[in-house]
């Protein structure tokens, strides 16, 4: 199945590991991050019943354990953001 819609899987891993380098603040890089995933997912949704859907899959399970390194998600604890780890 040839999705004509989305870019090569190639290209978006290539604008992840840009975004990972950039060194953006957190709330930039994630707002691009969620920009980078929905693309993603929604290519794996559509492709899920296939098995040309890993490729997708594996770059969500990829880009979410990296970008959760790079840029650890954040808690508020008496008006302060605590890093957690």
């Amino acid at each position: 199945m040839s999705d004509t819609l989305s870019r090569p899987i190639e290209d978006i891993e290539s604008d992840f590991a840009i975004l990972l380098a950039s060194g953006l603040p957190g709330s930039i890089a994630r707002e691009q991050f969620e920009r980078l995933w929905d693309e993603v997912n929604a290519v794996a949704a559509r492709l899920v019943p296939t098995s040309q859907a890993e490729p997708y899959l594996a770059l969500l399970s990829r880009m979410h354990t990296s970008f959760e390194h790079r840029y650890p998600e954040s808690r508020q604890q008496n008006g302060r953001a605590l890093r957690q780890r």
